[in-house]
């Protein structure tokens, strides 16, 4: 045996960089010898190679004639050189920069929109009383730049009565640059995020189109680096939530107790970590956990991604039916089974307003929502 691995030459300017899916094949045969992720170590018998990595638009980076001796710990390098790779959004931008320094308005394509900056947490406006409202920005602008630590910030596309709700998920210590239009006979949306970072975009990128295995890899690679990956100074979050989202979709839970425990305790500010939680508790049969912290919701606030939303929908309408059958084998006071009542009317409306065509959070409205 021998082990590989296979490094990309991303170039930092543009959009993608970090782990990329990578199968390593018999060059004569291209029967599959290793599947893994870039940067990482794969375990091959001797032999000779060819090397592909996906990229999240479908196109492929590859070497072929790899020779692989018995005991080798090689490395191999493919180029990009020959591949349209996409860039960063213009207006993208470094975290020491404010909101408005890195802002660049485009033309809106109907005088009708209208279009504002909503800050703050919404959900909680919905479900409990006295809570406070968000605040509107009224704005000419279609595209933003969003800087963390912020409040949680939304896009509201408003023509005549419709509108439309745009979440803006953002990185520990990064930027999300988000850039929209909207065809205002067709209802189209067209949305660009760019998180600042090549590793989460491209991710995410993966998720948007569909390259479910890729995804799954990727994610997998991240769970088993839990540990080091909260702690280093590549922490990532969003990487670790949008992760949590692709294994629990393909029912892969081995590591993530430790992973989502994580991210609840360090990171209240991301909505999707009490989601991912609550729907990993609930499949795992921790049915009083998963009912207690689905109770919090109001307070986190809406999940930034499409997945959050329909977890924590199916969930707070399964407990409040087994409350209502007297089902239930945990207690459940009469104001927790209000609140989880509540909880599951305000995000059935959201789930029925979710547009299914993105991969974040969407709401499109017959009428003014939040």
């Amino acid at each position: 045996m021998a082990s590989l691995t296979v490094k990309l030459n991303t170039p930092a300017n543009l959009r993608w960089s970090g782990a990329f899916p990578v199968e390593v094949r018999d060059s004569s045969k291209l029967v599959l010898a290793a599947r893994g992720v870039s940067d990482g170590k794969l375990d091959v018998p001797a032999g000779r190679y060819f090397v592909t990595a996906m990229l999240p638009n479908g196109q492929q980076a590859s070497v072929n004639d790899v020779v692989v001796n018995v005991g080798d710990d090689r490395q191999v390098q493919l180029s990009v050189a020959d591949l349209d790779l996409p860039s960063t959004l213009p207006g993208s931008s470094t975290v020491e920069e404010t909101d408005s320094d890195f802002v660049s308005p485009l033309a809106l394509p109907s005088s009708d929109q209208r279009i504002s900056i909503l800050r703050g947490n919404w959900l909680a406006n919905k479900i409990e009383t006295n809570a406070p409202p968000p605040t509107r920005e009224p704005t000419a602008r279609a595209r933003i730049g969003i800087t963390y630590p912020t409040e949680q910030t939304w896009v509201e596309i408003a023509i005549s009565k419709r509108c439309s709700y745009l979440a803006v998920p953002v990185d520990e210590l990064r930027s999300t640059t988000l850039q929209w239009e909207m065809n205002p006979e067709s209802g189209r949306l067209d949305l660009k995020y760019d998180f600042n970072d090549g590793e989460a975009n491209s991710f995410f990128d993966f998720i948007r189109n569909d390259q479910t295995q890729e995804a799954r890899s990727i994610g997998q690679s991240i769970i088993a680096q839990a540990e080091t990956f909260m702690a280093n100074k590549k922490r990532s979050p969003l990487c670790a939530v949008l992760g949590a989202y692709v294994l629990l979709r393909a029912n892969e839970l081995e590591g993530m107790d430790l992973w989502t425990t994580n991210m609840i305790s360090w990171c209240s500010w991301l909505p999707d970590a009490l989601a991912v939680r609550v729907e990993f508790l609930a499949r795992e049969g921790r049915h009083p956990e998963a009912f207690s912290l689905l109770l919090q919701a109001p307070k986190w606030g809406t999940p930034w991604f499409r997945s959050g939303v329909a977890y924590l929908e199916k969930r707070a309408k399964t407990y409040t039916n087994v409350a209502s059958g007297k089902l239930s084998n945990f207690p459940m006071g009469d104001a927790d089974i209000a609140k989880c009542r509540r909880i599951a009317e305000v995000f059935g409306q959201l789930a029925s307003m979710l547009d299914m065509t993105q991969s974040t959070t969407v709401l499109r409205a017959d009428e003014p929502f939040i």
